[in-house]
This record gives structure tokens, C-alpha cells and sequence, in this order.
């Protein structure tokens, strides 16, 4: 039976426009746009800019995951911090067209997928989306990946298994060296993360970060 959808990450509805800076790399100090919505809520500025530091600043060459993506803005970080390319994965198809605009107002839109679609759906088949997208992109299909995943806080109390699922899948099927950026709310029991990880937690209320890396 198809799982039902998180209500918190359906509908297509927006409000007045939002802006997000990039902090670092080469799209230093530019902006996105993107419709604000309950349900897409970005990192603030203060927040990536401490993740992408304990992440170790750069990613050269590591394929950017940004699952449950809303605005798309660490995606498009991860571009601008040398990633050799990156997938967003959003459900709501009104914030996929932007991610896939402001990319191309960027310019990095040849290096970025754009999937209007359901995470955990799309994870299902991750390993065919990947050999795809190494075929599409001409990169080695064992590169590392970074990948980061910020659902919705009540995602942690209505899908905590499929999340606790994707999650344990994911790092299974990462090559060595990847890079995990989880961001929970600041009650949820670290016991979702799986325990293949040592994970690094830092709280910027009302989220929690976890970063672990596959050795």
C-alpha cells in the first residue's frame, strides 16, 4: 500500500517572497528567491553556515544531496562549495520550479537535478537514480556523497519509521567518505540516527543538527 503523504509537505500554496544569501564558495553573497511557506521552512543563514563548517567547509567533488529541499538553498550552497553536482528532492511542485529557476538565474543549472517529487518515494530506487545520474553528469559513480536531510519537524512524529528507514538506507548505500547533515527537532531521540555513525550534535534551537561521516 502506497504510504500517504506527509500532510506538512503537500498542497502547493505560497505567500510573499523570501530571500536566502549564499554564504561561501563561488556564488559568495548572492540570492535566491522563493515563495514562503510553513511547509518549506530554509535554514537560517547562521545555522548552514555552522553546519557547512563542521562539514569541513568544502565538498570538491562530492555529489549534494538536499532531501526534502524546500527553498533548494543547500543544494545550491553545495554547488557553490565545489560539489560536482546536486540533487533536491521536493514534493511541493511550486517550490521545485524555483529551486530549478533560481539555479538557473545562477547558473549552475547544468549541475543540478530537480525532482518534484516525494522523498521517500524517490529514495526507493536510489541506487538506479544514482548510476543515472553519474551517466548524466560524467562522474564517477562512487564519489562521495553530502547529504542533507531537513523534513519537517512533525515528520519525526508522524513518519518515524520511514524516516528512521531512509536514513539507515542511505548511509548503507553511501560510499566511503560521505557526509550526513540531519537536522531534527531539538526533541527528537537521537535514537533515529543509525548507529553504523558517530554522529556530532549541536543545537540551534528549535533544531538539532547531527553531522556523521562514513568512514
Amino acid at each position: 500500500m502506497k504510504r500517504p503523504k506527509p500532510k506538512s509537505n503537500a498542497g502547493d500554496s505560497a505567500s510573499e517572497i523570501g530571500r536566502l544569501r549564499i554564504i561561501a564558495g563561488s556564488l559568495r553573497s548572492r540570492i535566491i528567491e522563493f515563495s514562503t511557506d510553513p511547509r518549506t521552512r530554509p535554514m537560517k543563514d547562521r545555522t548552514r553556515e555552522a553546519v557547512f563548517n563542521l562539514l569541513g567547509g568544502k565538498i570538491e567533488g562530492y555529489v549534494a544531496f538536499d532531501l526534502f529541499a524546500g527553498s533548494g538553498i543547500l543544494a545550491i550552497e553545495g554547488l557553490s562549495r565545489g560539489a560536482a553536482y546536486s540533487v533536491a528532492i521536493e514534493l511541493l511542485p511550486r517550490a521545485a520550479r524555483e529551486i530549478t529557476l533560481n539555479a538557473k538565474r545562477l547558473g549552475v543549472d547544468n549541475r543540478i537535478c530537480v525532482f518534484a517529487s516525494d522523498t521517500f518515494d524517490w529514495m526507493e530506487n536510489l541506487r538506479d537514480h544514482i548510476e543515472q545520474l553519474s551517466g548524466r553528469f560524467g562522474t564517477d559513480a562512487n564519489a562521495p556523497w553530502c547529504v542533507f536531510v531537513c523534513p519537517p519537524y512533525k515528520l519525526w512524529e508522524t513518519h518515524t519509521e520511514p524516516l528512521r528507514k531512509l536514513l539507515a538506507d542511505c548511509v548503507a548505500a553511501a560510499p566511503d567518505k560521505s557526509l550526513f547533515a540531519v537536522e531534527l527537532d531539538e526533541s527528537t531521540p537521537l535514537e533515529m540516527l543509525p548507529e553504523s555513525l558517530q554522529w556530532q550534535t549541536r543545537t540551534y534551537r528549535p533544531a538539532m543538527m547531527a553531522i556523521g561521516e562514513k568512514a
